[in-house]
């Protein structure tokens, strides 16, 4: 049987060919779904001319029935991935309540001249031709929710504004990807006993910082943040999905651990990401209070495995293990876990494991890290735990323990960063602590995560996506950077794409608020104020009335012309901050929705002596726009940047 021709199209700086589907540009893959890729290229096969959208959707799922809307999101996600989201479109062309055109030049190039580069001019299109049926490459492979998430998240990346008021929308640059790429999949404890899940959570997370910090080794964790509560199974295969789409995976880290009495046993397996087949396999055991030496011994073994050598210098780094008393490892695991949990009660439960820990082990770096991260979070706002005044002291004294214990801890300069941002408004400080942090673990997905935060606070929102962009990349399940991704695009005011990226989160864990939250935000300076509500109804709801929500509420409702629903919010409110700390910057913001600018600011300088961490981005918040020019703004805006 005669094979089809392989046909490469060449448009801008993309190319794509008929037989692989792969798009890329320059030299950099951008991962498509099948129908997504096929969509593009009936498309561009039919350049210049406008394709009718039920010719489109026959020719993509020819063998299928489906809703008007699958071809919709495809179309979104194509524009995404091109960075064709301005005003006038570059690429793909929408002809109202008709189809679509693609109306870039496209060039044909044959396979000898894509392998030496040779560019040929363009061509003329035939004529409207819309094949019966696709070639069977078509056939996806089922592609689930949180994989979804990683495309649409890749192809939302693409541009960014710098700050208010720039014309342009530059190209992140590219990510440097080194030569050898591991995924790691969460390992499980083979009892299947719920009550010992932090035990294979924590160390896998501890193994992954471990394998991070190699010079030579880019490590991608695929194991979601704690509180995502997908079920086990489809986690799994959300994680292999996720490892089979990025082309630069080249081995799966998957294994077992086993806890018997005073000793823990780690079974790991390098796997093939396309046929799961075992590659390499081995067990490891010591005493559990040397659990940080068993990770090293697992990482040293899995580097030399994939690289084929390792590095003197990085075979000390794993080596410099601190051994600790078995009852402080099980507390400091635990209080890891509950930390991954990012609420306020598992943050709570955090401390008090950090501080067993701390108790049994005085010496234990990491335990103090962990501390200062729990105490951080828990003076944030929208988890509001406690009021930043009291829990920020905790966590700077804390983070810098563990650096007096530690000096090249890199948790521990990641920690005070933190701190130096959010509450010292120390930027300088909070920059020369994250860069000594990425300096000594270039793969933190944390380290690169929370640095992008100074960058939006900074208003450089460029290298801020270029930040988010790297975490995601290490962490593409994880629901906290994916949210990360969207407050760049919010910042950016590119609100649709803001939309997608954090509707993306509410599909992969419906219950997480802080994903409605967002979205309700996002839909709010969008304009959509009915579905607005309908978020912050949703993260009201699932959060038992967080005053991050009620907030929300107050204000929509205000702005929408609803006195009484905003009265009756605020009193709720008013009411909370009665028994529980409520940020003064809610009361600020509802008072200025209100359009009292006289109770906004009184608040507004409450919030200021409470070092509330969210006024260190007032200056890309989008609501605090129509403030420019007020002297009383100016004067705060002076006291946050001096």
């Amino acid at each position: 049987m005669r094979l089809p021709a392989i046909e490469i199209y060449e448009f801008g700086p993309f190319r794509i060919d008929s037989g692989e589907r792969l798009l890329r540009r320059d030299s950099e893959l951008i991962p498509l779904p099948p129908k997504v890729a096929g969509t593009l290229l009936v498309l561009i096969e039919n350049a210049g001319r406008m394709v009718d959208k039920a010719d489109l959707m026959k020719a993509v799922w020819s063998d299928t029935f489906v809703e008007e809307g699958a071809l919709t999101r495809n179309i979104s996600l194509l524009r995404k991935a091109l960075g064709d989201t301005g005003d006038e479109a570059a690429y793909i062309e929408t002809i109202p309540r008709r189809g679509y055109r693609f109306i870039a030049p496209v060039r044909t190039v044959s396979v000898a001249e894509a392998a030496v580069g040779i560019q040929t001019e363009p061509v003329e299109r035939p004529a409207l031709v819309i094949p019966k049926k696709l070639p069977a490459k078509f056939t996806a492979r089922r592609v689930i929710v949180a994989a979804i998430l990683l495309l649409a998240a890749l192809g939302a990346m693409a541009k960014f504004m710098t700050r208010e008021g720039d014309s342009a929308t530059p190209t992140a640059t590219p990510a440097i990807v080194p030569a050898n790429t591991i995924a790691v999949l969460p390992f499980r404890g083979i009892e299947n006993d719920p009550s010992e899940d932090y035990l294979a959570e924590g160390m896998t997370e501890s193994l992954i910082t471990r394998l991070a910090s190699l010079r030579d080794l880019r490590v991608v964790s695929l194991a979601a943040d704690g509180g995502n509560k997908t079920s086990g199974a489809r986690k799994d295969d959300a994680a292999w999905t996720a490892a089979l789409r990025n082309q630069s995976v080249k081995r799966v880290l998957t294994g077992t651990i086993v806890r018997s009495g005073g000793r823990v046993r780690i079974n790991a397996q390098l796997k093939d990401p396309a046929t799961r087949e075992v590659y390499w396999a081995n067990s490891y055991e010591r005493d559990f209070g040397d659990a940080l030496a068993l990770e090293s011994d697992v990482a040293e073994a899995i580097a030399t495995e994939v690289q084929g050598s390792i590095t003197a210098r990085d075979r000390e780094r794993l080596r410099q293990s601190h051994s600790a008393p078995p009852e402080a490892m099980d507390a400091y695991l635990k209080g890891r876990y509950f930390w991954n949990r990012r609420t306020e009660d598992g943050l709570k439960r955090a401390v008090e494991y950090f501080q067993q820990a701390i108790a049994a082990d005085p010496a234990n770096a990491l335990a103090y890290s962990g501390l200062a991260d729990s105490y951080s979070l828990l003076g944030s706002v929208e988890l509001d735990g406690m009021p930043p005044n009291k829990a920020m002291p905790l966590a700077k004294a804390a983070a810098q323990k563990a650096l007096e214990l530690d000096p090249g801890l890199a948790e521990g300069h990641n920690s005070l960063a933190y701190v130096k941002l959010s509450y010292d408004w120390d930027l300088p400080g909070a920059q020369r602590e994250f860069t000594r942090a990425l300096e000594l673990n270039p793969g933190s997905a944390t380290a690169k995560h929370w640095f992008s935060h100074y960058y939006m606070a900074t208003g450089n929102l460029v290298k801020a996506s270029e930040l988010m962009r790297d975490a995601f990349q290490l962490e593409p399940l994880s629901p906290s950077i994916n949210i990360g991704v969207g407050w760049c695009l919010y910042y950016s005011r590119q609100y649709d794409q803001a939309i997608e990226q954090f509707r993306s989160v509410t599909e992969s864990d419906p219950s997480l608020p802080l994903a409605h939250q967002t979205l309700g935000m996002a839909y709010q300076q969008k304009g959509l104020t009915d579905q607005a509500i309908e978020e912050y109804q949703r993260a009201a709801a699932l959060s038992n009335n967080s005053p991050a929500s009620v907030a929300a509420l107050a204000s929509i409702y205000a702005e929408t012309g609803k006195p009484a629903e905003s009265a009756k919010e605020l009193a709720l409110l008013d009411e909370m901050s009665h028994t529980r700390y409520v940020p003064a910057l809610y009361f600020a913001s509802v008072h200025y929705a209100m359009g009292d600018m006289t109770k906004t600011f009184q608040f507004g300088w409450k919030a200021i002596g409470e070092r509330c961490d969210y006024l260190i981005y007032l200056r890309v918040e989008p609501r605090a726009g129509n403030l420019a020019a007020n002297p009383e703004f100016i004067k705060a805006m002076a006291a946050l940047h001096p």
